[in-house]
């Protein structure tokens, strides 16, 4: 089995257990199985007060058993050597909140069936809330841009601190073990609900 191979069949497997959390949770939804709705952004459609809102999951798949306290939010990757422009400000994408799916637990060593999951963590990010935010921070889109060409331009793999936020709540990451070899913008989950962009949905406080 391939790694993409892999990946698809651990996403589709975390669909079914997410299913059966939100279904526990009361949540009023229904999984998207458009693959062009999917690619803009939406995995699930969530009524909620009359809206249909649109939910992007992200998923820690990478770090089973691990609970890590970031989560990365992709701002430019490679395919086929071109530069593609990340989720996070692709004007392409309908998504309006981000489930953050980490602190994934399996009951045993391997993943077989939703029924392995032992637990996780879901956090819900308001998209238009957290670009507010890092345009409040002076994060503007063009600002990122600009940081994204200067990194990529000289190759300076790994963790760098910029101005604007404290390095103990955010920082740029460029990946290099990856053929994509995304920048990200990596942002401590607690920092996000201090700042009321987003709240953890599950497990219930």
């Amino acid at each position: 089995m391939s790694k993409f191979q892999e990946d698809l069949l651990k996403e589709t497997i975390l669909s079914q257990y997410l299913d059966v959390v939100y279904t526990g949770l009361g949540l009023d939804f229904q999984r998207v199985s458009d693959t062009n709705m999917q690619y803009r952004g939406a995995d699930l459609i969530y009524s909620h007060k009359g809206n249909d809102l649109y939910i992007d999951e992200k998923a820690q798949l990478n770090y089973l058993n691990k609970d890590l306290p970031t989560f990365t939010f992709e701002l430019s990757y490679l395919k086929n050597d071109t530069l593609k422009q990340g989720w996070l400000f692709d004007e392409e994408k309908i998504t309006d909140h981000y489930f953050l799916i980490t602190g994934i637990f399996l009951k045993g060593i391997y993943l077989k069936d939703y029924k392995n999951f032992r637990s996780c963590k879901i956090t819900s990010v308001d998209r238009t809330k957290l670009i507010e935010h890092l345009n409040r921070l002076g994060l503007t889109r063009a600002k990122l841009e600009f940081y994204d060409h200067e990194i990529r331009q000289n190759q300076q793999y790994g963790k760098h601190a910029i101005e604007e936020i404290n390095p103990k709540f955010g920082s740029l990451f460029f990946t290099e073990h990856l053929s994509e070899q995304p920048i990200n913008l990596q942002l401590k989950l607690k920092y996000l609900m201090d700042a009321k962009i987003s709240k953890r949905i599950f497990p219930n406080a």
